[in-house]
C-alpha cells in the first residue's frame, strides 16, 4: 500500500468519523423539539461551529482539497439547520439573532478578503491560521469540565461515546494532515486527540456516579 493509498483511506475515515459527530446534534435537537424548549442552553457552539466550518470550507476551496470542502459543506449544513431549530424553541431569541448577525458580518468579511486577496499562498496560510485558532478554541473548551471532574472526582458531567468520537475525528485528522504535510490540520487535531485521551483516562480513575451516591457497605453487627 503507498502512500496516496494510506492517504485517501485515512481521509474517508476521517470524513465519516466527522459527519457522524456532526450527526450528534440532531440528538440535542430532538431533545429541544420534546421540551419544547432549550431552557438555559447556549446556542454558541452550534453557530459558532457555522463559521469554523465556514472558514474551513473556505480553506478546502483555495487549497483545492475536495475532502475539506465535502466535509464542512455537511458541516455547515447541519448547523445552520441546528441553529434555526435551537431559534424556534429559544426564549432567548433577541441573543441569538445577535450572535447569527455577529457571525454573518464576520464571515462576510472574511468572505470578502478571500475574494479581493490575489496571493493564493498568503490567502491560504491566512485561512488556515484563523481555522486553525477557531478549532483550537474548540478543542480547549472541555478544559472546564477536565477541572471540574478533578474537583468533585467523578465523571458524570462527562460524555464517554462523544468523547471517544472525538478522539477518532482528531486522530484521524492529525494523521491525514502529517502525510498531507498540512500544520493547520496536524496541530489543533493533535491537541484534541491528547485532549480526548487525557478524558478517556479520567473515567478509568474516577467513577461514573459521585461517591455520596454510591450504596453503602452495611456492616454485620
Amino acid at each position: 500500500m503507498n502512500l496516496f493509498e494510506i492517504k485517501e483511506l485515512v481521509a474517508n475515515a476521517a470524513v465519516v468519523t466527522t459527519i457522524l459527530q456532526f450527526l450528534s446534534g440532531i440528538l440535542v435537537c430532538k431533545q429541544y423539539v420534546a421540551n419544547r424548549t432549550t431552557a438555559e442552553a447556549s446556542p454558541f457552539p452550534f453557530i459558532a461551529g457555522v463559521l469554523s466550518a465556514g472558514i474551513w470550507l473556505l480553506y478546502g476551496f483555495t487549497k483545492h482539497n475536495d475532502k475539506i470542502v465535502m466535509v464542512n459543506t455537511i458541516g455547515v449544513t447541519l448547523m445552520i439547520s441546528y441553529t434555526v431549530v435551537f431559534y424556534i424553541y429559544t426564549f432567548k431569541k433577541s441573543m441569538v439573532l445577535r450572535q447569527i448577525t455577529f457571525t454573518i458580518i464576520l464571515f462576510l468579511f472574511i468572505f470578502g478578503y478571500v475574494s479581493v486577496e490575489e496571493d493564493n499562498e498568503v490567502l491560504l496560510s491566512r485561512l488556515g491560521l484563523l481555522a486553525c485558532s477557531l478549532t483550537l478554541i474548540t478543542v480547549a473548551a472541555p478544559m472546564s469540565k477536565l477541572l471540574y471532574v478533578l474537583k468533585v472526582k467523578c465523571t458524570e458531567c462527562l460524555p464517554f461515546p462523544m468523547i471517544l468520537m472525538s478522539f477518532f475525528v482528531s486522530a484521524f485528522w492529525c494523521l491525514y494532515g502529517l502525510i498531507d504535510e498540512d500544520i493547520f490540520i496536524t496541530i489543533p487535531n493533535s491537541i484534541g486527540a491528547i485532549l480526548a485521551v487525557v478524558q478517556l483516562s479520567l473515567f478509568a480513575i474516577f467513577p461514573s456516579t459521585p461517591y455520596s451516591s454510591l450504596p453503602s457497605k452495611s456492616t454485620i453487627a
